[in-house]
């Protein structure tokens, strides 16, 4: 009985810690996900001085998917190289961030991503993909 009483408040701090780090998570990518557009909505304005590299990869699509493939290679470079956590994070947050600018791009919603995503968490990936095969 003792050590079923320890464990909990064990368990306890692990399920606290993992909605705390959830809830950072969803506020960072929902507020790249609302950040980003009002860049690309800022762009009819006038400017003044150098633009954001956020606004430069909005105005490009051959730089925005230039730098697209280029963090997805160093992304799976820190697989193939086993890098250390520190640096696969870094590269993880470049990729994201450019995936994110994309989705503004063509006006695509993070919570659209997300309700997609949310979806597949029931279906096998075969599923998944044959019913995407079908609607095309």
């Amino acid at each position: 009985m003792a050590g079923m009483t320890a464990s909990r408040p064990l368990g306890g701090i692990r399920d606290k810690d993992r909605v705390e780090g959830n809830k950072l998570a969803l506020s960072t990518l929902y507020s790249l996900g609302s950040t980003i557009p009002q860049r690309k909505a800022e762009l009819s304005a006038e400017q003044n001085g150098k633009p954001s590299s956020t606004k430069r990869l909005l105005l490009d699509n051959k730089l925005l998917c230039s730098k697209i493939r280029e963090e997805a290679d160093e992304l799976c470079r820190t697989l193939e190289e086993n890098e250390d956590k520190s640096r696969a994070a870094s590269e993880k947050a470049d990729a994201l961030y450019h995936a994110i600018v994309l989705l503004a791009n063509e006006d695509v919603k993070i919570e659209d991503v997300m309700q997609v995503l949310q979806q597949r968490f029931s279906q096998s990936g075969v599923e998944e993909k044959r019913g995407r095969i079908s609607q095309g």
